[in-house]
């Protein structure tokens, strides 16, 4: 036998149907986002690089026996000062010209002594290494793909020994036109050669010292970010979604270069529109979502590999 229900049960059941309505109305989504920004978008670029000097061997221009040196390892030089002479084989001359005498290039300091005296040497044989007086430069050897974004005088810093040791500000001057093979290192893959000046006073280290060399780096100097997490990719192409008064409408975008944190967006958003970068999963077109913002979100510059 089946009764009807009384009105309050009835009126129970409809309270407990709106309440449960309520409740499932009300569980959005929750999702990270960010505001797009115009900025700047750059990467740090770390490399090794080398103390360099001009320097040079130098010899006689003749075969003939060392007779006297008048330098020693350590020495500083002036320009055209007299360092060694030899006697033309087979017999001593009193008499000497310009190819029985070695003279300094140029301001130096001896940093090697090859031959000594009574060696017999022949032309173009070195018997002293000199380096310059002049300031040394560091030499950067950059990846080809980093290189492109380098400039005369892009600023960079150095360090001896790695990252928490002093830092030393070096001004690019001139960036090489092809990749090479590091003479200094066998076995290298080819890199480009950066020439830095350094800029920092006092620099304490000597021609052939190795470095860490690290700097900022514009790729874009002027465009629209958001985080390469937002951007969802897919076979019909790139696309973000978009929080528009609480809700979410997925928008295709075109995208450029990024830092691996940050990625440009070339069309399809506008400034200070929102981007869903967490949560993305599931999120259906028009769907209501309880936005957070993203944690530290959005700087314009961001460390890449």
């Amino acid at each position: 036998m089946v009764t009807a229900a009384r009105p309050a049960s009835r009126l129970a059941l409809l309270l407990f149907g709106l309440l449960v309505g309520a409740i499932v109305t009300g569980c959005r989504p929750e999702v990270s986002a960010v505001a797009v920004q115009r900025a700047p978008l750059n990467y740090t670029l770390t490399a090794s690089g080398l103390v360099e000097s001009e320097s040079s061997d130098v010899g006689f221009q003749t075969t003939g026996r060392i007779v006297q040196l008048y330098v020693k390892e350590g020495d500083r030089l002036r320009r055209s000062q007299l360092l060694a002479r030899l006697s033309p084989l087979p017999s001593i001359l009193d008499t000497l010209d310009a190819s029985d005498v070695i003279t300094a290039p140029y301001d130096a300091r001896v940093v090697m002594v090859y031959e000594r005296v009574g060696a017999v040497v022949n032309p173009g044989q070195a018997v002293l290494r000199l380096i310059s007086d002049e300031a040394p430069w560091v030499t950067v050897f950059v990846e080809s793909e980093d290189a492109v974004h380098l400039r005369r005088g892009h600023h960079l810093q150095c360090r001896a020994g790695g990252y928490l040791s002093q830092a030393w500000e070096l001004v690019v001057e001139q960036v090489g036109s092809q990749a090479v093979v590091r003479p200094d290192l066998p076995g290298s893959s080819r890199q480009v050669r950066v020439r830095c000046s350094v800029a920092s006073p006092g620099f304490p280290l000597a021609p052939g010292s190795e470095v860490d060399v690290d700097g900022e780096v514009a790729l874009v100097a002027d465009a629209l970010l958001v985080p390469t997490a937002a951007v969802v990719r897919g076979p019909s192409g790139d696309q973000v979604w978009v929080v528009t008064e609480g809700r979410v409408k997925a928008r295709p975008v075109q995208v450029g270069p990024n830092n691996f944190d940050l990625i440009v967006v070339t069309q399809g958003l506008q400034e200070g529109e929102t981007v869903v970068v967490e949560g993305k999963a599931g999120l259906r077109e028009g769907e209501s979502v309880k936005v957070q913002p993203e944690p530290g979100a959005t700087t314009a510059h961001r460390e890449g590999e």
